[in-house]
């Protein structure tokens, strides 16, 4: 799967839920993902692996549609035992 990070462009904020600052990624052809960029700063190592293994958790049927209208990723919240 080919992942393009976008250049961050607050005028884009209409594709994002209104949200003005996200990082972004397209997906091939098949459309893109986001997160916004205060989530994205909790997450360890966030970047592309960390993009992709969320990815991976759809199936390409679902995938396909998700990507379509743009994806939003969430940081999971860290459990600490």
């Amino acid at each position: 799967m080919d992942l393009i990070r976008e250049q961050p462009n607050t005028d884009h904020a209409h594709r994002f839920d209104g949200e003005p600052m996200v990082q972004s990624f397209r997906v091939g052809d098949l459309g893109y993902v986001w997160i916004t960029t205060a989530e994205a700063m909790t997450v360890p190592g966030f970047g592309i692996p960390w993009v992709t293994g969320q990815l991976a958790r759809y199936d390409a049927d679902e995938l396909r549609t998700a990507l379509a209208g743009g994806l939003r990723l969430r940081a999971e919240a860290l459990v600490l035992a």
